[in-house]
């Protein structure tokens, strides 16, 4: 018999949605049924920073020997929103290309040289904001080390996704990488030490120069998502993290909460605030 799950009415960036969605991962791949439905019939909006970790869901259950159907109402404003996004295309191996221009869309990542120095351009020419080109060089670098970890430190058994919109009535522009990995928390305590907690392992991961250098085998998000954390207090914008049994956010001020199921790898998104008063400028 199909196991059908009712997705709520919305997921936003908020702690109830992200509590959902692992509790869904988990659901996926415990539930005893092989086929799984997810029913957005009576969802009205899911976040764009959430679409790379719904996708991977596909690919997960797969390697549980299970598949996934993602029941939506036709011409639904969440069908039109995952046609968009590039997921519809992915899902159902349709080769017409229906993302939008303002799409950064859903992929399963591979670290081929031309391909992700074309992704992560994508990312920047959608950014609404104006660089100097050494900034913008070393926003690039970040970006590719996040994708570089989550592809070769992570151990992600089952690939490494990402996905982002701009969202033009919010003026944000969010992009997602989902590794399903061993998770920050996991490697940190291998690495360092097994004393720490979740919390702390995740914070010493954000830490300016805590990088990949540091250690023969790698510390996911060193150098690349600090920077990266500069920059979004910078831009006022957002950073969130879902990661083992972890809920991280940062938007002017920092919030940690425990995840009571907890996930594969790890789920980071970045929100870029649109601003064009001000050039962004590579501090010595």
């Amino acid at each position: 018999m199909d196991k059908i799950i009712k997705m709520p009415k919305s997921l936003n960036i908020d702690y109830a949605s992200y509590s959902f969605l692992a509790k869904l991962q988990n659901t996926v791949i415990d539930c005893e049924s092989d086929r799984i439905i997810l029913d957005f019939q009576n969802c009205n909006f899911s976040h764009a920073a959430f679409t790379a970790f719904l996708g991977a869901l596909a690919e997960i259950a797969v390697c549980f020997r299970k598949s996934i159907v993602y029941r939506t109402e036709r011409d639904s404003e969440i069908y039109r929103y995952f046609r968009r996004s590039g997921l519809y295309n992915y899902l159902k191996e349709d080769t017409t290309d229906y993302h939008a221009s303002i799409a950064i869309p859903f992929r399963q990542i591979n670290m081929d040289d031309d391909y992700i120095i074309d992704y992560i351009d994508n990312i920047l020419k959608l950014a609404p904001i104006r660089l100097t080109s050494n900034c913008r060089d070393a926003l690039f670098k970040n970006i590719y080390e996040i994708f570089n970890n989550s592809s070769d430190h992570s151990r992600a058994q089952f690939g490494v996704f990402s996905c982002g919109h701009w969202m033009p009535q919010k003026k944000q522009l969010v992009f997602s990488v989902y590794d399903t990995g061993i998770g920050i928390p996991a490697l940190v305590k291998e690495k360092i030490s097994p004393s720490l907690s979740s919390a702390d392992a995740l914070e010493w991961a954000l830490v300016r120069g805590h990088s990949t250098k540091q250690l023969t085998n790698g510390i996911p998000r060193g150098l690349g998502l600090s920077d990266l954390f500069d920059f979004i207090k910078l831009n006022h914008g957002a950073l969130n993290i879902m990661t083992n049994d972890l809920y991280y956010q940062y938007k002017g001020s920092k919030t940690i909460q425990p995840i009571n199921y907890p996930i594969i790898g790890t789920l980071i998104s970045i929100t870029i605030i649109a601003d064009y008063e001000h050039i962004y400028i590579l501090k010595k």
